[in-house]
């Protein structure tokens, strides 16, 4: 009997090339999985597996946008000076 479920070492390496996607194919294939699902044509399972891919590019889209986050500076006017100062969400 042959088994469906993927070796550990062939699981590692389709993460480690979803993990190095750049953001915006990340995203164009979560966009594609998304499209998938609401057509509303796969079964469960397929449904299943097809969700569980697009979670990990959403991770690593998410992964992406926080490391980018934190290279952002704002300028700031502070006493007539432009100074750089960190993004910060809650301004």
């Amino acid at each position: 009997m042959v088994s469906r479920k993927k070796k550990v070492s062939e699981v590692s390496n389709e993460e480690d090339a979803v993990e190095n996607l750049s953001f915006e194919n990340a995203l164009e294939k979560l966009e594609g999985l998304v499209g998938k699902l609401e057509k509303g044509n796969l079964t469960l399972d397929e449904s299943l597996e097809t969700f569980e891919q697009g979670m990990k590019f959403a991770r690593v889209c998410s992964q992406k946008l926080s490391k980018a986050e934190s290279r952002i500076e704002q300028l700031v006017l502070e006493n007539g000076e432009l100074r750089a100062k960190p993004f910060s969400e809650n301004q």
